[in-house]
């Protein structure tokens, strides 16, 4: 009777030491790493998610964007309308003559950032658009009048970035500043309702939004660490 007890007794604390080997700790912080770490008596495993370290970066992009409502008005997509002050010598002139249709050439714009936060950037856009037109005649087809429309901006921007990691960044942004024809100057500005980035120091971003730099958007940037003064 006694055996059996004893070898009871002894499996049971086999079994005790065989689980108490290998323990598991697991710690969120934001990348996965894991260590191991051995002892005499166990083998400790330590699973650790960590986030990537914020420095403070410069941010640099290149981009082009489609045509939209206001890019639209301001480059007028609408039919050439003569001026009202033209005479009857003007109108006899342009009677061999006709327009040709508007081509929208593009809004392309520049901008600077300082990523000052993990979520908060701010900087500077300049955009750029423009479309053509030609008045021709009729019997050869050359052109006898320019037409074209251009528009410039320059605006403050700020971005704000919900969603950062290293490789990708979620961010929403608005821009707001002076906008020119060359003939008047207005007060515009421009929102991208949600963009994305995919890269770390060379990447490209696509955005949604509207205003001086267009509907859809796309372009490169290039990103790098701010020196921090000692």
């Amino acid at each position: 009777m006694k055996r059996p007890i004893f070898l009871l007794i002894a499996i049971l604390a086999t079994v005790s030491v065989s689980a108490q080997e290998i323990k598991t700790n697991t710690s969120i912080k934001y990348s996965k790493e894991k260590s191991i770490v051995q002892t005499d008596t166990a083998t400790i495993i330590t699973t650790v998610k960590t986030r990537p370290l914020f420095s403070p970066k410069h941010d640099i992009r290149a981009g082009v964007g489609s045509l939209g409502l206001v890019t639209g008005l301001f480059l007028g997509s609408v039919t050439y309308d003569h001026d009202s002050d033209s005479n009857f010598r003007e109108d006899m002139k342009n009677s061999n003559t006709y327009i040709s249709p508007r081509n929208f050439v593009g809004n392309y714009s520049l901008s600077y950032t300082y990523h000052d936060r993990h979520w908060l950037q701010y900087g500077g856009t300049l955009a750029f658009g423009a479309s053509t037109c030609r008045r021709r005649d009729i019997d050869s087809g050359k052109s006898v009048e320019n037409l074209d429309y251009y528009i410039f901006s320059a605006m403050p921007s700020v971005r704000f970035v919900w969603f950062y990691r290293d490789k990708v960044q979620l961010y929403s942004s608005i821009s707001v500043g002076v906008v020119t024809d060359f003939y008047d100057l207005y007060v515009w500005g421009d929102v991208a309702l949600i963009g994305c980035t995919f890269g770390r120091k060379l990447f490209g971003f696509v955005e949604l939004g509207g205003g001086m730099t267009g509907v859809a958007r796309m372009g490169i940037g290039y990103r790098f660490d701010a020196k921090i003064k000692k």
